[in-house]
């Protein structure tokens, strides 16, 4: 009797996990850079993945920011946002003022550059009920006088859910595969695209990559544990309780099995601190 085939694990692109993964690999990168160009009009070619204190590879710290981009002293951040609220929004918007102020310049050297944020946000939250991509600038409303040097461009993927490629929009196809919970969905809307299904294929590919389904399974649990958090009213792990909620989210996946170094590198705390509250799990 042949050995039945395990069911392939879904892994959604809304997830921080996954889009980092998929965007971070040049041979699918195309498929964001394509939807970002199409609504947003920015163009990430000479764009290089930037990695600084902010997004350092240590997922604890690099969950609050997906990805970030830099050509000459010019910087892109994109977020993929899937569950958008006006407290994530202004959370993003402090990350890119911080980096518009120079925030990545060491020393009191200043060198004039150009930020802008692109926000994938999976929610229908938005300005008016039909909008798909709703871009910023900083405007002084008496004089007219514009910023443009800092930009904001919200792309709100809800507002595609019914594209299909019809043969002539990839870019709107692309978008809308990011929102849906499932490989055979996906394919429908990718109505035979071999670039789309491209990127079906390679997400269930993930599945045979063992470090990379630990680190999603352990973002599952995170975000748990953070709307647990917010529930009891703390936000994010900023205030007084967030050492507290570490530990909480270190002992649940230290009882998963979770590997010691993972849990370390998901939550910030050192491998000392772990040993011992393994000994208490």
């Amino acid at each position: 009797m042949e050995k039945e085939e395990k069911k392939k694990e879904f892994f959604t692109l809304l997830s921080d996990t996954t889009f980092k993964r998929m965007f971070k690999d040049e041979d699918s990168r195309f498929f964001f850079e394509k939807v970002i160009k199409y609504y947003s009009k920015l163009d990430l070619e000479g764009y290089e993945l930037y990695d600084n204190e902010i997004n350092s590879g240590n997922v604890a710290r690099d969950y609050r920011l997906d990805v970030l981009l830099k050509k000459d002293r010019d910087f892109i951040i994109v977020e993929m946002n899937k569950d958008v609220s006006e407290r994530v929004l202004i959370k993003n918007r402090m990350y890119l003022f911080l980096i518009a102020g120079g925030g990545l310049e060491k020393g009191e050297n200043f060198v004039k550059m150009k930020t802008a944020l692109i926000n994938f946000n999976n929610s229908l939250y938005k300005i008016k009920p039909d909008a798909i991509n709703v871009d910023y600038t900083l405007r002084n409303e008496k004089y007219n006088d514009v910023i443009d040097d800092i930009k904001i461009h919200n792309i709100y993927l809800e507002s595609l859910k019914n594209v299909r490629y019809n043969g002539s929009n990839e870019e709107e196809t692309f978008a809308a595969m990011m929102i849906e919970s499932s490989y055979e969905e996906m394919r429908e809307i990718a109505n035979g695209n071999e670039e789309a299904l491209y990127i079906v294929d390679k997400l269930e590919r993930l599945n045979e990559d063992d470090k990379f389904r630990t680190d999603y399974n352990v973002e599952l649990v995170r975000r748990k544990e953070i709307n647990s958090a917010r529930l009891d009213g703390y936000d994010d792990g900023y205030d007084a309780g967030a050492k507290a909620k570490e530990i909480e989210i270190a002992k649940n996946l230290l009882k998963d099995g979770i590997p010691i170094e993972v849990v370390s590198k998901n939550t910030g705390l050192s491998i000392e601190e772990l040993e011992e509250l393994k000994k208490e799990a």
